[in-house]
């Protein structure tokens, strides 16, 4: 994949070029009109997305009030990490909120990749674990905010 330079500030820009050069090789552009469902709260997870362009929101079920928006994320950002993490189950729904363009890596072929480069497998699990911490973060944040007090 030749547009690498795109990816800069991205989840792929923290890889080494080898990790990068593995994953673009595995990976497809796939594209999704705005208000596409790319998949469901719960339903198994099969793939890892990167967005180059447009927006996605990361939508979860609150009983009785509905599907409440927690998270968008636009270019250069990853969602569904749970392709990644057992036991692979969407823990959101994703929905594009603009026609948005996205590298998608299948989760079954990456982690088989990680097994069998332990140097690889260290380097994307490490930058996704930056990934997860820091919406770890802004969730905590999140409830700070719901929760204040005034």
């Amino acid at each position: 994949m030749a547009e690498q330079p795109i990816w800069h500030g991205s989840f792929v820009a923290e890889l080494s070029p080898r990790a990068q050069e593995k994953i673009f090789a595995e990976a497809e552009m796939i594209q999704y009109k705005a208000g596409t469902t790319v998949f469901r709260e719960g339903d198994h997870s099969q793939n890892l997305f990167i967005v180059k362009s447009g927006h996605v929101v990361l939508e979860i079920s609150v009983p009785p009030k509905g599907k409440r928006s927690v998270l968008t994320v636009g270019p250069g950002e990853l969602f569904s990490w749970s392709a990644l993490v057992e036991p692979r189950i969407e823990n959101a729904s994703a929905r594009a909120s603009a026609d948005t363009e996205a590298l998608r890596i299948d989760g079954g072929t990456l982690m088989k990749l990680c097994e069998e480069d332990s140097p690889l497998g260290f380097e994307v699990y490490r930058t996704l674990a930056k990934v997860i911490s820091s919406r770890l973060i802004a969730t905590r944040l999140q409830f700070l905010d719901v929760f204040q007090v005034g």
